[in-house]
């Protein structure tokens, strides 16, 4: 797969997965799909406002976020499509 076709891949299921009802989509793939969006738009963890917060739903996504941080963007696409196409079978 070309990087372009990835790309391509990887904006029509961020694009699904937006257009969806979160509430129906277990908490931990939310949390991963948050993790692997944010290393894909390349998003340092550090960043994050609420890390100096003692919010726990918070906590939740800087641990996933710091879980990611090794992984490649190409990588990180790859999971984050096939979350979204196992919640949501294609044709979309």
């Amino acid at each position: 797969m070309t990087e372009e076709e990835l790309d391509k891949q990887f904006q029509e299921a961020f694009e699904k997965a937006s257009a969806e009802e979160q509430s129906q989509v277990p908490l931990e793939l939310q949390l991963h799909l948050y993790a692997y969006y944010k290393r894909v738009i390349d998003e340092p963890y550090v960043s994050n406002r609420s890390f100096h917060s003692n919010d726990l739903r918070a906590g939740f996504k800087m641990n996933a976020l710091i879980q990611v941080q090794q992984l490649t963007k190409k990588e990180a696409k790859k999971r984050y499509i096939k979350i979204v196409e196992d919640l949501y079978p294609k044709p979309w």
